[in-house]
């Protein structure tokens, strides 16, 4: 009975040391609240030591095995100049051995002026020659792995390859590469996606198609099954006016490239008949009705008893999942700005004769002219902006500075606007003031950025065969007859509030400068706190009196 009391007292103890648990909380609180599971993990790890000593020769022992936790896959699409480093080393399956020493990471950042009619032409002609280096990653044959070690091994091998390929393009002069996807696993449900569908839908933004679209993935749904058809869809055509629309059809037309035009949002009745007589040229789909009609249309010959699969393809934040709800009629999809909201390939049933295949957010990569490009055309978030005036002073150069004050309010003068004083003003405007008391231009330059990505200042590129200055007038030069405040204007004439302070004007320059004469003024003095309340007349206090007066003459 000695020896249970002796062994019992010190559990005893430990228990009664531990936190005592509220009744409204099952679980542990106040300062030991983790004093229980630190007792059960150092038991585990006293096991897991016992077990290991006794079978060190047996590799296939469990205690030797670690334990995983399987995870969600996770975009990346920007890595910094260490973790690139440490991607490649571990699908090459290289190891380091650390050197002690002074470490320095130096990261490049250059900041690009704004671009010429010199240099667009230049971007062109690079673009043309090291377009086809442009590439997405493959998926091994299926001749050439037997098991799925090997399947992996040559996905790393290839995964690496491809990213080499395009570190060696970024390293040639003048070539900028924008984000793209760094994770194997999202290129993996690509290749399930293409793979399973019998139409590829590429989905794209209809302000920069170009930006958007990968050629390269047109070509690997090709090489997969010839008889796989792609199909270009650009997304907020609600954004382009008739004309604009028009031009793009007719250069896609040129290329061989099949484009429906499509906006996922409601379109408002502002347009009249003829623009949406325009639109219908173009093959406008309307309502998901229509669009619906236009993929099986071109959909090929599919086996019979077998459902025509779609599959879904695109950027973050191009409208993909807003399109897939449409065609759904209910919001299955969960819509989300961010790369990766879509971790795995999902499946919805449309019809019975058409399943719509949904794919993960793909950011691929594509040529742009610099950073300020990314963050406008919204591949680049906003809150990685740190040069606030060079996409603000690329804005400038396209947008018409008369439009931009128009619409924020502002008195500058529209042949000397530039970023500095544009940021300055909006932001005083706005009462975005930093801590020192000066306009904060940083939340000023965010404010516009945002509002270009969301599609309430027009940022539309033209199309290769089209001049950029002539396909923005189409807009600019269409809304600069409705000026903001001319109804305000009209209704301050009418009521005479212009007329009365100018008539104010008048009468106080006429009374300021037709003064003649003089005029005697009295210095009144205030009662004291010594002074007394008398406040009678004192005929011995002349002298003081006229001390106090003075004589104010006008010429």
């Amino acid at each position: 009975d000695c020896l249970m009391c002796s062994n019992f007292v010190p559990i005893a103890l430990r228990l009664c040391r531990m936190t005592k648990r509220r009744p409204s909380n099952k679980k542990p609180t106040g300062l030991n609240k983790s004093l229980g599971n630190s007792l059960c993990n150092e038991r585990q790890k006293n096991r897991k030591k016992h077990k290991i000593i006794a079978t060190e020769d047996d590799m296939d022992n469990p205690a030797f095995i670690e334990e995983t936790v399987e995870r969600g896959l996770d975009s990346k699409t920007f890595e910094s100049n260490m973790e690139e480093l440490f991607a490649k080393a571990e699908l090459a399956g290289t190891t380091f051995n650390a050197e002690r020493g002074a470490v320095q990471i130096v990261d490049k950042d250059s900041t690009v002026l704004v671009r010429t009619n010199a240099d667009v032409k230049t971007f062109n002609v690079m673009k043309k020659k090291f377009d086809h280096l442009l590439k997405i990653p493959r998926r091994p044959d299926r001749h050439s792995y037997e098991n799925a070690d090997e399947l992996h091994a040559l996905e790393n091998e290839m995964f690496l390859n491809w990213r080499l390929g395009l570190s060696q393009l970024e390293d040639m002069d003048g070539v900028v590469l924008t984000p793209f996807e760094r994770n194997l696993d999202i290129w993996r449900e690509l290749w399930r996606v293409v793979e399973r569908s019998d139409i590829v839908v590429q989905i794209v933004d209809a302000r920069n198609p170009l930006l958007f679209r990968s050629a390269d993935l047109e070509d690997y749904v090709t090489t997969i099954d010839p008889a796989k058809k792609n199909v270009l869809l650009i997304n907020k055509s609600d954004l382009l006016l008739p004309d604009q629309q028009r031009y793009w059809t007719t250069y896609f037309s040129e290329i061989g490239v099949d484009v429906i035009f499509w906006s996922a949002l409601e379109i408002t009745d502002d347009e009249d008949n003829d623009e949406l007589a325009q639109r219908d040229k173009c093959q406008f789909a309307s309502s998901r009705e229509e669009l619906i009609a236009l993929l099986r249309s071109k959909g090929g010959p599919v086996v019979e008893g077998r459902p025509l699969v779609v599959g879904f393809v695109g950027y973050p934040n191009v409208g993909k999942s807003s399109t897939i709800n449409k065609l759904l009629a209910a919001k299955k999809v969960t819509v989300s700005a961010t790369p990766g909201k879509t971790r795995r390939l999902q499946t919805h049933s449309l019809d019975d004769d058409i399943i719509l295949c949904d794919c993960p957010g793909l950011v691929m990569p594509s040529f742009a002219f610099d950073k300020n490009e990314m963050f406008l055309n919204g591949i680049m978030p906003v809150e990685q902006m740190r040069d606030h005036f060079g996409p603000t002073s690329l804005l400038i150069s396209r947008v018409p500075a008369d439009w931009i004050c128009d619409r924020y309010s502002l008195t500058l003068a529209a042949e000397d606007i530039d970023a500095v004083k544009l940021l300055t003003a909006i932001a005083f405007l706005r009462g975005m003031m930093s801590s020192s008391g000066v306009p904060d231009c940083s939340r000023a330059a965010r404010l516009l950025v945002k509002e270009v990505v969301v599609g309430k200042i027009l940022w539309v590129a033209a199309p290769p065969s089209h001049d950029q200055k002539e396909f923005d007038d189409l807009f600019f030069l269409k809304k600069s007859g409705k000026i903001r405040g001319q109804v305000q204007l009209r209704q301050m004439e009418k009521r005479g509030l212009l007329e009365s302070v100018r008539v104010a004007n008048d009468r106080f320059d006429q009374s300021f400068f037709d003064k003649s004469g003089s005029q005697a003024h009295l210095i009144t003095r205030r009662p004291g706190v010594d002074q007394s309340d008398d406040f009678s007349k004192k005929h011995f206090k002349k002298k003081d009196k006229a001390r106090r007066m003075y004589v104010q003459t006008y010429s």
